[in-house]
């Protein structure tokens, strides 16, 4: 078997042991790859503050002063809802967070442009990269 075949068997038995959850939205096949390339992306950009386990106990946590949120209760703290939009604006920074004092967290938004220009297709690629980060958050809401 090729492993090209393999790797799609692999993502359908995950995406049909996720489905299986009874307390979590199925996933589509599309939904599990994005969210294993914002894995990736996640354990780059994020882990180091949010931790590996996305519980806000990462190794630069203790060194901040403000409490490092849970990522993997998002949708819990909202009434079971995972707010996809408001997630994507708090990372790519659009979201107004005045109101909760000083922005701590990156705006992932400009730090993905990376070196390239400020051109369409870089603003594209940023903004794939913050999709593949709330997919990933998306997949690993507990609701224990």
């Amino acid at each position: 078997m090729a492993r090209s075949q393999v790797f799609v068997l692999v993502i359908l038995a995950l995406a049909s042991s996720l489905a299986a959850c009874a307390d979590q939205p199925s996933h589509s096949v599309d939904d599990v790859r994005l969210a294993q390339a914002g894995k990736d992306l996640y354990r780059v950009s994020c882990a180091a503050c949010h931790g590996a386990d996305a519980r806000g106990t990462g190794p630069v946590a203790p060194l901040l002063n403000i409490a490092v949120p849970d990522l993997t209760r998002i949708a819990q703290r909202r009434s079971g809802k995972f707010p996809e939009l408001e997630i994507f604006r708090i990372i790519d920074g659009q979201a107004d967070l005045s109101e909760r004092g000083p922005r701590h967290m990156p705006v992932w938004g400009y730090e993905f442009f990376g070196d390239e220009a400020d051109d369409e297709r870089a603003h594209q690629a940023a903004t794939d990269k913050v999709d593949r980060l709330v997919a990933y958050l998306r997949l690993i809401q507990r609701a224990d």
